[in-house]
């Protein structure tokens, strides 16, 4: 007796449900992230509670410029240090933090350079970067100061604005009294200009300013690679000082 033939149809619908039930199994599962380590989890609670202790002091404190700044210092730690992520704060945080800042300004706008320095850090760390940037440029234009450069000429170079990286370059660099500060901008100009030499990446400023740089960057490498030296030859007489294992395993 011949068996009973099976259609076209229904060959390829029982195909299609083998393929069905073998599909999942095929299918990769998605990656589990990473648990944090205690050591991790410990400093998260140990800086969410010291924020909270900052809120609270300057909450009492209303227009207190040093309790706005530490609260403010303490929120910005929660983003930069991915606290944020392990453990989402509360979504006012943010606006009660430039909220003391503002009224601190108000009542203290001999430091408003810095507490304008505080906000831009803050909201920029937040992922708020219009404001962010609007409050270091505050900042820079009520008293240049080189923190509130340093952040805004490194936003300018992620965003790729380099017209206003050099803008900012150009108006900084007048402004800095120190030889110190005036090496930090101009290596900083240069570093985030993308240029291979200070002629190419520092071609707005004046000819003595590339040379101040460029002589002040070999002193600073020439001091390093003596530094390095010293320590090399610090170790090799410590290795020498040092009992050898025979020395060390001496008959009794």
């Amino acid at each position: 007796m011949k068996k009973p033939r099976t259609s076209f149809h229904g060959r390829f619908m029982a195909a299609g449900l083998f393929v069905g039930l073998a599909l999942p199994s095929c299918h990769p599962k998605p990656a589990q992230q990473a648990q944090p380590t205690a050591s991790v989890v410990a400093n998260d609670a140990m800086i969410v509670e010291r924020t909270e202790k900052m809120r609270a002091r300057a909450l009492r404190a209303p227009g207190g410029a040093s309790e706005a700044s530490d609260f403010a210092s303490h929120v910005t730690m929660l983003y930069s240090q991915g606290v944020a992520k392990r453990r989402p704060p509360a979504p006012t945080l943010v606006d009660e933090a430039v909220q003391c800042l503002d009224r601190a300004r108000e009542a203290e706008p001999d430091r408003a350079a810095d507490l304008l320095l505080r906000k831009g850090e803050l909201l920029l760390a937040a992922g708020r970067n219009a404001p962010g940037a609007g409050a270091l440029r505050e900042s820079m234009a009520t008293r240049p100061n080189l923190r509130a450069f340093a952040l805004l000429s490194k936003f300018y170079a992620e965003q790729k604005q380099a017209a206003e990286l050099e803008t900012l370059c150009k108006k900084t660099l007048p402004a800095m009294k120190s030889d110190e500060n005036r090496y930090a901008v101009l290596d900083d100009c240069l570093k985030y200009s993308g240029a291979a030499t200070p002629e190419a990446g520092l071609h707005w400023a004046h000819a003595k300013e590339i040379s101040f740089y460029k002589a002040r960057h070999r002193d600073l490498e020439a001091r390093l690679a003596a530094a390095k030296q010293r320590a090399k030859e610090e170790a090799k007489e410590d290795q020498k000082d040092e009992p050898s294992e025979e020395k060390k395993e001496s008959p009794k």
